[in-house]
Order: C-alpha cells, then sequence, then structure tokens
C-alpha cells in the first residue's frame, strides 16, 4: 500500500488557492515589519480608524469607516499593505480580528465587502514574481529566513513553481538548488500540478537534473497522482537511463511497489478517472473561478494557462486519457472517457469564458464523438446517465443520432444506452433518445421499442409550460389546480395514485401530492417508477412537519423533494427546484416548439417509410389534440402526420379543423391537404355527415382558394355519383 504523504496541507488547494496567507509567529511578522511596503497614508488613516472603532466596539462607526474604505474602491494590493501595516503595529493578528468581527452581525456586511478586496490582494501578490525571486533567494540564508521565505512561497502556491524550477535548471544557481529541493517538499500537494508537469515534458541533458529533483520532491510528497507518470518513465526505454532509476526508486520510497509490474496505461486510465469526478489530489478550487494548467515546453520551460476552474477536471481527464492511449492505442476504455470529457469541457464552459487550451480550429467534441463512432458515443452515454450528467447526455445523444443507423444503433448489445436514455429523467434527453431511435427507422424488434412512439407524442404536447398532476382529497383539488394555473402551469388533479397514471397530460413534470394520507405517498412513488411516462417526474410532497419520514426518502432519491409550504406563491419556488433536483433541463417555449417540430417531423417519417416497426397508434390522439394548439406551425404540422395515418377518427378530426370558422387560412389549406392525403392513401372513413359537411364548405366558403382545397379533398374521396349531385348542383 502507498503511505500517507508526509506533507499534510491545511487551506491549500492544489490547483489554485484563494486561501489566506498562513499564519505566523508574532516574531517573524515583527522582524519581516522592515521590509513590508509602505502602505498609503490616507488609506492607512482610514483603516486605522476602521479598526480602533471595531476594537472598542463602537460598531456602527466602524462601518462606517468600512463603507468609506469600499467605496473609494482601492487598490486591492495597495489595501491588503494598509491593513497588513495598522495589524503589526497594533501587534494584533489580521486574519484572526477579521474572522472574529465577521461573526458580529453589525459588522458582517462590511468585513465581508473588505475581505473580498483583502482576498484580491493576497491573490495578486501571490503572483508577484518578484517578491517570489526574493523568498527563493532568502530561502539558504539561514533557518529563520527559510521559516520567512517557506511562508511567503506557500502563500504563491504552484506560482512559484515556474520560477523555482526555473532556479533548478540554471548551474550558476547551484548554491540555491538544495533549499529549493527542501521547499518544493515543504510546500507539498500545492505544487503538485506543475511538478507532475515537468514529467510530462521532454527530458534532455539541459533539464535532466532538474527532473531528478523533481522526481525526489514528488517522492517526498507522496500523492498517487505522481505514480502513473513515474512508472511511465521507469518503463520508457527511450529515457535516460539515470531518470529511469530514479524513477523506479522514487515509487519504492512511496510504497507503490515496483515498477516492472506497472502498467502506465492503466495507471492513466485511473488517473484521469479520478480527474473526471474530481477525486485526484490535484483538483480546482470551487471557490476560485480560475484554476492553472501547466504544460512543459522545451523553450519556455512551465507555462501556466488559466482556464475557467469548472472544466479543469474535464481537461486533466483529456490530458491522462490521451497518455493513456499514446502509451496503449487498443484502449477502448480510455477513448470513451476521453469522449466523456471532451464534452463536459464545452458542457461545463461557463458562458463568457473560453478555454485557452483551445483555437479556432480545434474540432468540437461532436466531431471527435461521430468520428469515433456509435460504440463509444454509447459508452459516453452509458457513463453520463449512471453519472446523472444531463448535459454530457444530452450532447452525446445527439450526435449518436447523425451517424446512427439500423447497422450500428440496434446492432446486438448496441441498444442499450439509447433504451436507457429514453427513461431517463430529464425529458430533453428522453426526446433526443427518442429521436435517435426513430430516425434509424428500426427494421427489427429490440427491446424498448414501444416507448419511441410515446415520448415523439410527449415532445409534439410540449408547450414550455410544465405540466403537473396534483393528488389529493377531492375537496381540494379543484382550488390547488386553478392556483397552479394561475401561476403558469398546466395543472390536472386526481384523487388516488394510481389514477395519476392516467392523468390527461401529454407529460408530467411534477407530481404534488400531500402527506395527509401516507399510503398514497406510498403508492404513488411505486406507480411513478413502474409508469413509464412518469418515471421522470419529480415527486413533490408537502409534509405537516421537518421531521416526516419522507424526508428520508428526499436525501436519498433525487427525484423526491419535500417541503412544508402550503401557498401556491411559496410552492413555487420549491416545485422549480425540485424539477432541477430531479434532474429536469428547462424547456421555454421556443425549445418547445422546435422540439414538437422535429418530433412531428419524425412521425411523418417513420409513417410513409417502409418495413419499420414502430406503431404510430400511441401517438394518434395527442397529434388529434395537437389540432388544437395556439401554434399555427404545430397544427399544420400535426396535421400532416394525421394526413399518413389510417384511423377512423383521423379524417374526422382533420375535418373538424379544416372547416371551423376559427381556424386562420393558411391552417385551413394546410388542414385540408392533409384530409386530400388521407383520403388518397385510405380512402373515405368519414360518415355521411362529414361528408356533408365537407361538401358545404366545397360549395359555400366565401374565400375561393379554400372552397378549391375542400374540392380537393373531396375529390381524393373518390365518393359515389350519388353523393356528387349537391357538388355538381352547387347547393
Amino acid at each position: 500500500m502507498m503511505r500517507l504523504p508526509r506533507f499534510l496541507p491545511s487551506v491549500v488547494i492544489a490547483c489554485f488557492s484563494v486561501a489566506l496567507p498562513t499564519l505566523l509567529p508574532q516574531t517573524l511578522f515583527a522582524q519581516e515589519s522592515a521590509t513590508a511596503p509602505a502602505a498609503d497614508p490616507a488609506l492607512r488613516t482610514g483603516v486605522d480608524a476602521f479598526w480602533h472603532f471595531a476594537k472598542t466596539f463602537r460598531y456602527d462607526m466602524a462601518a462606517a469607516e468600512a463603507k468609506k474604505i469600499v467605496d473609494a474602491k482601492p487598490d486591492a494590493t495597495t489595501l491588503l499593505k494598509a491593513f497588513e501595516s495598522v495589524s503589526q503595529e497594533r501587534k494584533d493578528n489580521l486574519d484572526q480580528w477579521m474572522l472574529r468581527w465577521q461573526q458580529v452581525p453589525e459588522l458582517r456586511g462590511s468585513i465581508d465587502s473588505l475581505n473580498g478586496l483583502l482576498a484580491e490582494g493576497y491573490r495578486l501578490r501571490r503572483a508577484d514574481q518578484s517578491a517570489i525571486e526574493a523568498n527563493i533567494k532568502r530561502l539558504p540564508d539561514s533557518e529563520q529566513s527559510y521559516a520567512i521565505a517557506i511562508n511567503r512561497l506557500r502563500e504563491s502556491g504552484q506560482l512559484a513553481a515556474p520560477l523555482m524550477l526555473e532556479y533548478l535548471r540554471d548551474p550558476s544557481k547551484a548554491q540555491y538548488h538544495s533549499s529549493i529541493q527542501r521547499a518544493l517538499v515543504d510546500m507539498g500537494r500545492s505544487v503538485l500540478s506543475p511538478l507532475v508537469a515537468v514529467l510530462e515534458g521532454p527530458i534532455n541533458d539541459s533539464n535532466q537534473k532538474m527532473v531528478l529533483v523533481v522526481i525526489s520532491a514528488l517522492s517526498e510528497i507522496g500523492y498517487d497522482v505522481s505514480v502513473a507518470p513515474l512508472a511511465y518513465l521507469a518503463n520508457n526505454a527511450t529515457a535516460p537511463a539515470v531518470v529511469k532509476t530514479a524513477a523506479k526508486e522514487a515509487l519504492v520510497r512511496m510504497g507503490a511497489g515496483e515498477a516492472s509490474s506497472m502498467d502506465a496505461s492503466q495507471l492513466y486510465y485511473e488517473l484521469a478517472q479520478k480527474f473526471y469526478y474530481g477525486k485526484a489530489a490535484t483538483s480546482a478550487d470551487p471557490r476560485s473561478n480560475v484554476a492553472f494548467y501547466w504544460l512543459w515546453t522545451q523553450d519556455k520551460g512551465l507555462v501556466k494557462l488559466d482556464v475557467p476552474s469548472p472544466i479543469y477536471g474535464d481537461l486533466m481527464t483529456m490530458r491522462s486519457a490521451l497518455k493513456s492511449l499514446r502509451i496503449n492505442s487498443n484502449r477502448e476504455d480510455s477513448l470513451s472517457l476521453w469522449l466523456s470529457a471532451d464534452y463536459g469541457r464545452e458542457v461545463r464552459l461557463p458562458k463568457g469564458t473560453q478555454d485557452p487550451t483551445r483555437n479556432e480550429q480545434t474540432p468540437s467534441a461532436h466531431y471527435y464523438g461521430v468520428a469515433s463512432g456509435a460504440k463509444y458515443l454509447n459508452n459516453v452515454i452509458t457513463r453520463a446517465l449512471g453519472d446523472h450528467d444531463t448535459g454530457v447526455a444530452l450532447s452525446a445523444v445527439r450526435s449518436l443520432q447523425r451517424i446512427g443507423g439500423e447497422s450500428n444503433l440496434f446492432a446486438a448489445g448496441q441498444s442499450g444506452s439509447i433504451v436507457a436514455a429514453m427513461q431517463y429523467p430529464d425529458r430533453l434527453v428522453r426526446f433526443e433518445a427518442a429521436f435517435a431511435a426513430a430516425g434509424a427507422l428500426p427494421q427489427s424488434s429490440f427491446e424498448g421499442q414501444d416507448r419511441v412512439v410515446p415520448i415523439l407524442a410527449e415532445a409534439v404536447a410540449q408547450t414550455g409550460q410544465p405540466h403537473v398532476v396534483v393528488i389529493m382529497p377531492e375537496a381540494q383539488i379543484n382550488a390547488r389546480v386553478q392556483e397552479l394555473k394561475a401561476a403558469g402551469y398546466v395543472a390536472v388533479g386526481v384523487t388516488t395514485a394510481e389514477a395519476a397514471a392516467g392523468a390527461a397530460l401529454p407529460s408530467v413534470d411534477i407530481l404534488l401530492i400531500s402527506d395527509e394520507d401516507p399510503t398514497q405517498v406510498q403508492k404513488l412513488r411505486d406507480v411513478a417508477s413502474a409508469t413509464p411516462r412518469l418515471q421522470g417526474s419529480a415527486i413533490v410532497i408537502i409534509t405537516k412537519t421537518q421531521a416526516s419520514p419522507f424526508a428520508v426518502w428526499a436525501t436519498s432519491n433525487p427525484l423526491i423533494s419535500v417541503t412544508q409550504a402550503s401557498k401556491t406563491e411559496d410552492l413555487k419556488p420549491v416545485l422549480e427546484a425540485a424539477r432541477a433536483k430531479a434532474g429536469s433541463m428547462p424547456v421555454d417555449p421556443a425549445i418547445a416548439t422546435d422540439y414538437a417540430l422535429r418530433a412531428t417531423k419524425l412521425l411523418g417519417q417513420l409513417a410513409i417509410s417502409r418495413g419499420q416497426i414502430l406503431d404510430l397508434r400511441g401517438a394518434q390522439t395527442t397529434l388529434l389534440q395537437a389540432l388544437d394548439d395556439s401554434r399555427p406551425e404545430i397544427v399544420m404540422s400535426a396535421g400532416n402526420v394525421l394526413g399518413l395515418i389510417d384511423a377512423p377518427e383521423t379524417q374526422a378530426g382533420l375535418l373538424i379543423k379544416a372547416t371551423d370558422e376559427k381556424t386562420d387560412k393558411p391552417v385551413k389549406l394546410s388542414i385540408y391537404g392533409s384530409l386530400a392525403t388521407n383520403a388518397k392513401f385510405f380512402g373515405n372513413k368519414l360518415s355521411a355527415e362529414n361528408v356533408q359537411a365537407l361538401q358545404k364548405a366545397a360549395i359555400g366558403d366565401a374565400d375561393l382558394e379554400i372552397r378549391s382545397a375542400a374540392a380537393e379533398a373531396h375529390g381524393a374521396l373518390n365518393l359515389p355519383p350519388d353523393q356528387l349531385k349537391s357538388l355538381l348542383l352547387g347547393k
């Protein structure tokens, strides 16, 4: 087993740190104060006044002074110097007093504002290369100088690494080498990222000694993030012999084992997994917007790229997975993980930021996904579904749509990820998965095929308004449903959990129930898990107390939320939070319309295709309901599909919509065309009364263009002569 590192950091996180500097004994502060830069006199006066009032409990006056300081928008480093000057003069510990005052209600807001500026001051000072170099030069002077310098270098963390390594590369600075090596070990985890990056760069005569120092330091620091690169070097036939020997010895000292028995490709894959799930020893600080991505280059040495923190793990995953593939190009798991991280990098990149590791010519994740093939995209989807990573799942399914077909999507063992995606809580993932399955025009039966058409129908019915089923006693239902409708929801009510499965809604986002009858709550959970259309729905339980036993469900099941809110205005944020917790991405009206149109287009393709095995009857009711949609494009698109479905209700439904005087002319013309298409394919399925209504439109509509469209539909029915008399006579 690998031994624990001898260095255990307190507040420094390896990728990037915004923590306050390590506290030094007051005597060291005093000894260093002579070299501290002078603070701005006017600013220092204001800080001194704040400090005086705060320490004498006149918090209102202290808050007023703090406001003056913040409103003046001082330079962060200048403000930090002023605070350090005042605290040192008073022999007070700056960090301890600021933390103490933060607990005072009258000062909390003021201290938060000041701490934000002070943190920025620390960040800027940590990056000051001249200060870093001064501290490097102090390391060998004496133990006391070393103590001061190492604490300042710890403040800089990995930002000090480039200059320290440059000193190690420079033979003329040999007097600093041993103290720098000691310092790197004492800095520990905070310098892991840049040190490991050194091992992954080229090794030559100019940097070999530095690499040996880095290997030694990493073996002392001890974290397993170093194991993969050390194992690679130890087993690399092209590495210098002295480097290989050092790497082997380092692995033994760390307790990692003998290099000869290690598979570097596997170790890099395992490291990539740790980066992907945020479990590596080097990770982004969630408190910072920026993380440092290190590269070792031959000409510039250690290079730092500032990357958005949310994508740091994805970038390091890609880097480690790619290294695994370079060692062993046959690793399917490494390729699949690389793709997952590339999709994740795009999904998690904050809006308005850029990834400096990519440029305009770098292909997208979609490019690599479709180029890799369905097998690897299925692996990405399976991982994303297991991780409940909606963004990655959605992106990968969309890529699979572009290349998926009968030969690869439904090949033996290949359809599992798409079928699983059709059961995923988020509706957009379900929609895209069903679109992929339908777009492949499957010719053979597959498990889960019965889900495809109902999901397409669900997509057709999307309006952008959340759908809620209320399960409550009959006396409460009407009021609650009306309140939810007024709040912007599409809501219906039922009195039992079993009835929720058949609620008259095309899709269900939220199941809202109270715990007045605990047995109904238990039944609802079972019904929802067993009913395909409810499996992704969020369940919100209104409980009488926080101690409700159902609160335990909510801690382990993301689909379940509990609340004590009873008024609808208080419930609305709870309902939206429950949808987010369940993994449901928001669907605005524009997105909803786009999905509805795509779904009807696919249904139309299925209707005219030969040999496909999906049953369109599962969408017929929804399509007929869509004829009453307020969006003309949805009505016409639904009509186009109904024109291709052989069912008695279809022609009647189209006729009713076409002859409705409230229907706009463009819609009338389109629907009459769909009626004509249906009649051409399947013959007359209208009742005599329906035929008379159609004849009336063809004879009496004031608009000649509409009369002509109705006449075409009438003619397509191929009626017997006795039914044509009224049309020919014009009455």
